[in-house]
C-alpha cells in the first residue's frame, strides 16, 4: 500500500470514465464557522496594533480548510491574529462507490469523490481567484482592515497569485506560499502515490487531472495560466512574498519551482531544510511541520520566533 493510501483499479477507473471530479462553480459560506478550526472566522476577533492586517488562509486542491490548516490556523490565531478561510473550488460528486481512505491533506481527492465527500479545490484556478476575491472583501468589511496577508498552500498559492494579477495588491501586504508552482509542476511523485492510475497508462499529467482536476494541468509547466501569471514577474509590486519550499516535496516537481525565480524588494525564498537538513517534511506535510509553522509565522511578522529542528 502506498503512503498516500490505496484505491482500487475498478474505481479509479470508474472516476476516470464518468468524469467525477468535474467541478461546479457552486462555493460554500464564505465565512462560516462550521467545518474550520476553531478560531477561524471568528466574527469576535479584533484586530491589534501588533497585527493590524487579517490572515486568510487558502488552501490547495482535494482538501478544504479543516484537512488543510487544522494545525496551522490555531498556530497563526493563538500568536494573536485574526484568521479566516473559506472552501473555494467545490466539486459535487456522486456517493455510491467506496474507496481506501487516504487521509493526507491535498491528497485525498479520490477517496472524497468515491465516498460522496465534497472535494474543494478542483475549480479553474481564475474561477477560485475570484472566489477568494468575495472572501478578502467580506473579510476587510468585517475586520475593517484596509489590507489582509495571505498564507497559501500549493495550488492555494497560484490562486493567490491569479487573485492579485486580477486585482492588483492594494488589498494585500503580505503573501506566504508553501509549495506553490511558481513555473510548474512536473508531478513527478503522482505515479507512485497512485500506481492504479499509472497502470492503466496515465502519465504524469493525466493523472494529475484526476486527482486536482482543472489546476492539475493548469499548473503544468506549459500551462498557458502559468505563462500569463508569469509574463510580468511572479511577483506584484507592494506586496510582500515569502515562499516556502521543502527538497523533499514529492509533489511540486522539480521542487525548487516553489521558490520564486528572482528575489528583491523584501521578497524571500526559504527553503524548509536550511539551518535543518534533517527536516524530511514533505508536500502535505508543510501544513503540520513545527519548523514551517514557525517559518510562516515569522514570515506574517513574528521575527522573534525560535525555529524548531
Amino acid at each position: 500500500m502506498s503512503p498516500f493510501g490505496r484505491v482500487s483499479l475498478f474505481t479509479i477507473a470508474f472516476a476516470a470514465v464518468l468524469g467525477v471530479l468535474a467541478p461546479s462553480a457552486a462555493a460554500t459560506a464564505p465565512l462560516s464557522q462550521q467545518d474550520v478550526p476553531a478560531g477561524v472566522n471568528d466574527p469576535r476577533c479584533a484586530l491589534s496594533a501588533a497585527h493590524p492586517d487579517p490572515v486568510v488562509l487558502v488552501h490547495g486542491s482535494a482538501t478544504d480548510v479543516q484537512g488543510s490548516f487544522a494545525v496551522m490556523a490555531p498556530v497563526i490565531e493563538q500568536a494573536g491574529f485574526c484568521v479566516f478561510a473559506a472552501n473555494i473550488g467545490r466539486a459535487p460528486v456522486p456517493a455510491d462507490i467506496a474507496s481506501g481512505r487516504a487521509g493526507i491533506p491535498g491528497l485525498n481527492a479520490i477517496e472524497a469523490a468515491l465516498t460522496g465527500r465534497t472535494v474543494h479545490g478542483m475549480a479553474e484556478i481564475p474561477a477560485m481567484a475570484d472566489e477568494l476575491t468575495s472572501v478578502i472583501r467580506m473579510v476587510r468589511e468585517a475586520t475593517g482592515a484596509r489590507r489582509v496577508a495571505l498564507v497559501g498552500h500549493s495550488t492555494g498559492g497560484t490562486v493567490i497569485r491569479q487573485y492579485l494579477r486580477s486585482n492588483g495588491g492594494d488589498a494585500v501586504s503580505t503573501v506566504v506560499t508553501l509549495g506553490t508552482p511558481y513555473r510548474g509542476s512536473t508531478w513527478n511523485g503522482l505515479r507512485a502515490a497512485y500506481p492504479e492510475l499509472a497502470k492503466i497508462g496515465l502519465d504524469n499529467a493525466q493523472i494529475a487531472t484526476q486527482v486536482f482536476g482543472a489546476p492539475g494541468r493548469q499548473q503544468l509547466p506549459d500551462a498557458s495560466l502559468l505563462h500569463a501569471l508569469n509574463a510580468f514577474g511572479e511577483t506584484v509590486p507592494g506586496v510582500r512574498y515569502t515562499a516556502i519550499a521543502s527538497r523533499y516535496d514529492e509533489v511540486i516537481t522539480p521542487t525548487d519551482t516553489a521558490l520564486l525565480g528572482a528575489t528583491g524588494d523584501g521578497n524571500r525564498n526559504i527553503w524548509l531544510q536550511d539551518g535543518c537538513p534533517s527536516d524530511s517534511a514533505g508536500h502535505s506535510q508543510l501544513l503540520v511541520d513545527p519548523r514551517s509553522l514557525a517559518l510562516v509565522l515569522q514570515a506574517l511578522g513574528e521575527q522573534g520566533r525560535i525555529l524548531p529542528c
